[in-house]
């Protein structure tokens, strides 16, 4: 499939995901980010529907953000992990959401007033162009959005968050990675590329997209959590008839149930959850 279609089913799939309810899918979002590490705490302290159960691990946990800096995070959904670098880098510093999802940044927005997160701002844009200067950021993070870029277009991704960051500026992402490639069935499942699986790299080729970037100290290492947690998500989606999951979009998928619910599917044997992180000198 081509890139724009690529982008054009993500658009439409989290639009949908911001534009929603989360009166029911709270729990299943709630279970999500505890699963990947985020204390019952964090959640607290941000409004409810800032996490929408996206995530595949906690870079803020692991970004070491210090009072005064400056941090990026690219795909920032409903703000969820903007809202918590926001905390981190306090008064004096500034936390920037970047996403390409028009009702993604108006939810953002929205629950930034709401936490009075007044050093939280956040740009419409995809994360391989962004609005920016050079040298803008002490940190990037990012959480489980580098997979949903085409491939042909991954190259551009880590070239943006080199020149974003600073001289000795610093990334600290998670994201799934696949420990082997996909067959063509689960490959072509549109509910595990909206869902982070079906587009994600192998670790060799993540490792290249950042050295080839000019990034150095690269360190990937697997968080070993279980993604089958996400058959909850998947599921949930259904229920709440997410039109880009059904048959027919992109005529990717047999109608019927998904691969991605089936009780059968281990999807720890294909993919795993990792921390990223790399310097720039």
């Amino acid at each position: 499939m081509e890139p724009s279609k690529m982008y054009n089913l993500v658009q439409s799939r989290y639009s949908e995901l911001a534009s929603r309810s989360f009166t029911e899918h709270t729990a299943v979002a709630e279970n999500v980010a505890k699963a990947f590490g985020y204390r019952p705490s964090e959640l607290r302290s941000i409004p409810p529907n800032a996490n929408m159960g996206l995530s595949c691990g906690n870079p803020v946990a692991v970004a070491n953000l210090q009072a005064g800096e400056v941090v990026i995070d690219l795909g920032s959904g409903g703000g969820m992990d903007v809202l918590l670098a926001a905390q981190k880098v306090g008064p004096t510093g500034k936390a920037i959401g970047v996403d390409m999802t028009r009702n993604m940044i108006e939810l953002a927005r929205e629950n930034a007033k709401k936490a009075n997160a007044y050093n939280a701002v956040f740009l419409e844009s995809a994360i391989t162009s962004i609005p920016l200067p050079d040298a803008t950021a002490d940190c990037v993070i990012s959480n489980c959005v580098v997979n949903l870029v085409p491939t042909a277009e991954k190259p551009r991704a880590f070239r943006e968050m080199f020149r974003l960051l600073k001289p000795g500026g610093r990334l600290a992402m998670t994201d799934i990675l696949v420990w082997k490639p996909l067959p063509d069935g689960m490959a072509m499942d549109l509910s595990l590329y909206v869902g982070c699986i079906a587009g994600a790299s192998r670790v060799q080729e993540y490792e290249e997209y950042l050295r080839n970037a000019g990034f150095e100290q690269v360190m990937i290492v697997d968080c070993q959590k279980d993604l089958n947690i996400y058959k909850e998500v998947f599921v949930d989606q259904d229920e709440a008839s997410c039109g880009c999951c059904q048959s027919g979009a992109g005529g990717s998928l047999k109608s019927g149930q998904s691969i991605a619910e089936r009780a059968e599917v281990n999807l720890n044997e294909w993919a795993g959850s990792f921390e990223i992180y790399a310097l720039k000198s």
